[in-house]
Formats: structure tokens, sequence, C-alpha cells
């Protein structure tokens, strides 16, 4: 009995069906952008790399520009620099030095002859040829006072040994003639203090011909040409006396 029923008993399988998609090609693009999946790794790699500190994924480093809005206030730094700047911009400072007072030999005597009778009560000079000029001075307190009114009144800083070598007025007019109004002050670089300015007057003979004014560039271009001539000279010099040895051994 129960055989039978058993054989009577039919299996129904229900069909699912769903709707067709018909955008292919957004599936498409779906499976072009995926990201690939990540192999798995064992527990024992992935404790050697925390341990390690390999393959730790990167943070990316975002650096804030800060500026004036970011701060309240202002530094002790700058109220100080404002305070010593307002301090100094209130003394009335003396600038004497210029390289633009003495242009010609005659503002050079004028300027000479004023300094010269300003500071010396006893005698007056009228003229750059008065004999006083050529005397020695009389004492180091005239001396003095001669020199620092020269060097203000012309705008020019003389050194202390000149001064010390300089007896006379007239000496200091021809050693201000010779390196302030000849030029020669102008053509002194910081940079170059040993130059050696050549004019045409140096030579007496015609075949040698002398450039004056040189450009910076094309000087420092002729330097260059002649230290590499002088580096190749010496590196043969040195390549030959190591083949003279090789020989000589």
């Amino acid at each position: 009995m129960l055989s039978n029923r058993i054989a009577s008993c039919s299996v129904k399988r229900g069909l699912h069906v769903s709707a067709s998609s018909k955008d292919f090609m957004s599936w498409f693009r779906r499976k072009q952008t995926a990201k690939p999946a990540a192999p798995i790794k064992k527990t024992e790699e992935l404790i050697n790399e925390v341990e390690s500190g390999v393959g730790g994924a990167e943070a990316p480093l975002n650096r804030l520009k800060l500026t004036d809005e970011f701060f309240i206030g202002k530094s002790n730094l700058d109220l100080d620099r404002r305070e010593r700047q307002s301090r100094v911009n209130e003394v009335p400072f003396n600038k004497w030095m210029s390289s633009e007072k003495l242009k010609s030999s005659g503002v050079l005597d004028s300027i000479l002859l004023e300094s010269y009778n300003s500071t010396n009560s006893e005698f007056r000079a009228i003229a750059i040829a008065d004999e006083k000029l050529a005397l020695p001075f009389t004492d180091l307190v005239f001396k003095f006072h001669f020199s620092k009114a020269l060097q203000s009144a012309t705008g020019t800083l003389i050194p202390d040994y000149q001064i010390t070598r300089l007896q006379t007025p007239i000496a200091f007019r021809n050693y201000l003639l010779k390196e302030v109004v000849s030029g020669k002050l102008a053509k002194f670089r910081e940079s170059e203090p040993n130059a050696i300015e050549l004019g045409q007057g140096h030579y007496s003979s015609d075949s040698i011909h002398v450039v004056e004014d040189v450009r910076f560039s094309e000087r420092k271009k002729k330097l260059s040409k002649i230290l590499s001539e002088v580096e190749f000279l010496e590196r043969e010099a040195a390549r030959q006396a190591v083949e003279k040895a090789r020989q000589a051994a």
C-alpha cells in the first residue's frame, strides 16, 4: 500500500525567471573596472609584514599651508623688529659718503681750501698754489681735523695708513686726484682687490693695444678659458712624467 503511494507521487520543481537586461555594455564596463581580488595571505605572512613594517598602506600627506589668517595676535620677534626699526628711523644719520661729490679737480681744490681754512686758525690759504699747503702739518690735532673735514666734504673715505703717510695738505690733494678723480676708485671691486687695471699709457709700443672697457662676462669667460688650458697642460705634464717613470722602470 505504501509503495503504491510513493509511485503515484510526482516531484515538481519551481522555475524562477528574471527580467531580461538589455544594457550589456554597462555590465561589460563593470567587469573592466572591477578591482582584482587580492590574494589571500597566510596568517604567518601577515604577522611578519606587520612586525617588519613592509607592505603597510601609506596614507597621503596633506600639508596645510599656513597663512596669517591662522594666527591670532603678533609674535614678539615681529614687535621687537618694528620697535627697533622705528628707533633707527628716528636717528638722524649723517650719510656723508658719496661718489657724486668729487667730480673734477676744480671741485677738489675748492673743498681742500675750505677744509684747510676751517680747521686752521693761524693761517688762511687763498689759492691752491699757496705755499702754506705744501708745508707739513704743525701738529696731529690739526691734521686730524683737516683730514676729517676733507673726507666729509669729498664723500670719500681715506684709509688710516694713507692719512699717516700724507704729511701735507697738497699731498692729500695729489692722493685724491690719483685715486678718486682719475676714476681708479670707481673701477675698484671688493671681489677683485688685486686686479690690475691696465691702460694704453702703460705701453709705448704701437703694436700693443689695450682694451680698457671690457665687460665682466667677457673677462670671466676669458679667465675660465685660461684656467682650463692650464689644467690641460698640468694633466699632460703629469701624464708624461708617469710615462717616463714607467719606461725607466
